[in-house]
């Protein structure tokens, strides 16, 4: 069972469009902390409120790191691997 490429190009170009906004605006660590907690609550919402919609996303090393480092547009990425590559 090899890496799927689509996700992990997904997954390097948002870190990097974040990257680069955040240098754009000069406000790197500002930046970074505030995709770190909005991709955190992004997760535990899901995780929380998606019974209501059917999605289950276990909390685990792998979808809090995709969290904290690409933010919400992980789980996102999350959301749509689960969805598309039928995972659990």
């Amino acid at each position: 069972m090899g890496v799927e490429p689509l996700p992990v190009l997904y997954a390097a170009l948002c870190a990097g469009v974040l990257l680069c906004v955040s240098i754009k605006n000069r406000c790197l660590i500002k930046g970074l902390l505030a995709g770190a907690v909005q991709g955190v609550s992004a997760l535990y919402a899901v995780r929380l409120l998606g019974f209501a919609i059917g999605i289950s996303m276990p909390i685990n090393l792998y979808t809090l790191g995709t969290g904290l480092v690409l933010g919400s547009p992980g789980v996102a990425l999350i959301l749509a691997a689960q969805t598309i590559f039928h995972l659990r």
